[in-house]
């Protein structure tokens, strides 16, 4: 084996993570919310149900986390104290701000 790496110099091929970017995957968070709640007829989501949901659907944990940072600092949605109940924030209702002056 003199001379030969044991190391494959073929390139594998990743596929692109659909929630690599926080964005996006906040996006994917509050469309699990909203169907929650209108399946449930509740005004909240439970967060371990999105986030078996987002999990089971390519999501990974740390996008999960990401996507939840990134929601809340949006206005996408808030969680309560307790971090069990999600709701959608006035961004994630179609809230849009007032023009500026």
């Amino acid at each position: 084996m003199r001379g030969e790496s044991r190391f494959s110099t073929a390139m594998k091929y990743v596929e692109d993570r659909p929630y690599a970017k926080p964005e996006a995957a906040a996006q994917r968070l509050l469309e699990l919310i909203q169907a929650e709640m209108t399946e449930t007829g509740y005004g909240h989501a439970y967060t371990g149900t999105v986030n078996t949901a987002f999990t089971r659907g390519g999501g990974s944990v740390a996008e999960y986390g990401d996507g939840c940072k990134y929601g809340i600092e949006a206005g996408l949605f808030t969680i309560d104290d307790s971090g069990t109940r999600v709701k959608p924030g006035r961004h994630g209702l179609g809230w849009k701000r007032p023009p500026e002056q």
